[in-house]
């Protein structure tokens, strides 16, 4: 069996193109309760007083590995825990956490996996009164959107933590940018100018095999919906109040077509020879191998790329994402937690509450920092994090103050669904066998009759 480890590129793009059918359906039957248990219930049976358990805590990541091994070696985190073990995995793929609650034996918490889908079944538990007791995890000391990102219909479903800040900045490569002849302290800031930057950074060679390319716009965090909506319409395509989704407009059309036009100009099959290269295939990687000039990224690619490839990130510079011309001004943001969920089904919930406010400790943070380049939008470790630790972070730290227009993301219950059929659809808009307004209005159909088929109407 491979020991290969996964990187956060490497588990969210597996994630991207999970569809909710097999989300968690393996976990409860049709009629499976859509309301989370009531705060308090507590069905699994937990530690007597006095008695002390480890504390079971499984994470998508691989990359966040070394960090948590620091971390648990801290007195600071030691003393936070009260003396109790955590025995910690990562790299843990959807279907092992699904084996483990269709066991009736899930791990105490778990983070980066799908926390939206796991509240609506019923899997995890509301910490509202967790929370409300709590020292360490401030309602005060978060950025508003990302605190906010921890509610679902007026109910708290993790803590946040471990790597929750801002999604969106485009990344450029500088050297790059300065040998294909353009400004690099003018980067584009509407989508015009954007394709422009792309035909002049992308390049053949004799045998007409791309060499390199300007912009992927579907690689990285440019490929969800939630992005597309955002800079062409301005909102989210999900409306979590009426549970309604919004994809067959003018705006979302536009964005199939803008974008498609990237493909085109490289060619379809020429863009996924690209991406079956060794080194250049999945998330952001054909950035790290210099292949693509400009990548639409969180904030974490200024230090995931210091780390893994230092020799590239000495060029890396951030900006604002494109929006279309007809929207100039508009600074578009989007923010979502990552979070310690906690399963109804865990030995120890109180153990695992424990702990995650343990890693939201000044040194736990300093170790994922140092480790993996990730940070928590707490507004007093922010204070002390220097903006040119790595080339481009800054940008996202004046971000959280100067974006005008905000997201919360990957939000619907049904988001990896509808992620798989976008890219199914969008496809075939960029290979020019279905229309863009087409290809929006087959997304809505799909959207709504999932949404019926699994029962959450």
């Amino acid at each position: 069996m491979s020991e290969k480890k996964l990187s956060r590129r490497d588990f969210m793009r597996m994630a991207a193109v999970t569809a909710a059918g097999a989300t968690l359906v393996a976990c409860a039957p049709a009629a499976a309760p859509t309301q989370a248990p009531a705060e308090g219930e507590k069905p699994a049976e937990q530690p007597a007083a006095g008695e002390v358990l480890p504390i079971v805590y499984w994470y998508g990541w691989g990359n966040l590995d070394p960090a948590i091994a620091k971390i648990v070696e801290m007195e600071e985190f030691k003393t936070a825990i009260g003396g109790a073990e955590l025995q910690y995995k990562g790299s843990v793929n959807n279907e092992a956490m699904l084996t483990a609650i269709a066991a009736g034996a899930p791990p105490d918490g778990i983070s980066n996996q799908d926390y939206t889908n796991l509240f609506a079944r019923g899997a995890t538990i509301a910490v509202d009164g967790m929370v409300a007791t709590s020292k360490v995890v401030v309602k005060d000391d978060f950025i508003e959107k990302i605190w906010e990102s921890t509610f679902i219909d007026g109910k708290q479903i993790g803590v946040p933590g471990l790597e929750s800040f801002l999604w969106w900045g485009l990344n450029y490569n500088t050297d790059l940018v300065e040998k294909a002849g353009l400004d690099p302290a003018a980067p584009p800031t509407n989508w015009d100018e954007a394709l422009e930057w792309h035909k002049k950074l992308t390049t053949f060679d004799d045998a007409g095999n791309v060499k390199t390319i300007g912009l992927d716009p579907y690689d990285a965090m440019a490929g969800e919906t939630d992005f597309a909506a955002q800079s062409f319409m301005g909102k989210n395509w999900w409306d979590e109040k009426t549970k309604t989704f919004d994809f067959n407009n003018d705006g979302f059309a536009e964005s199939l077509d803008v974008m498609g036009e990237f493909y085109r100009i490289v060619g379809p099959d020429k863009m996924a020879g690209m991406r079956q290269a060794e080194g250049q295939g999945g998330w952001g990687a054909s950035y790290n191998a210099q292949v693509q000039s400009m990548i639409i990224e969180g904030y974490w690619h200024p230090g995931e790329t210091q780390i893994q490839q230092p020799e590239v990130a000495k060029f890396n510079k951030s900006t604002w994402a494109p929006v279309p011309a007809r929207r100039k001004g508009a600074q578009i943001m989007a923010t979502g937690a990552h979070m310690v969920a906690i399963f109804k089904d865990a030995k120890n919930q109180n153990g695992m509450f424990k702990a995650a406010e343990g890693l939201l400790g000044d040194k736990a943070m300093d170790a994922i920092f140092a480790e993996v380049g990730w940070v928590v939008g707490r507004k007093s470790y922010l204070a002390k994090v220097d903006p040119n630790t790595f080339p481009g972070l800054d940008f996202y730290l004046k971000a959280a103050t100067e974006a005008n227009e905000w997201i919360i993301g990957r939000r619907s219950p049904i988001h990896n669904f509808v992620q798989t059929q976008y890219q199914e659809l969008r496809e075939k808009v960029f290979r020019d066998t279905m229309p863009a307004k087409d290809a929006a209005a087959e997304l809505q159909k799909r959207a709504e009759a999932e949404w019926k088929a699994q029962g959450l109407g």
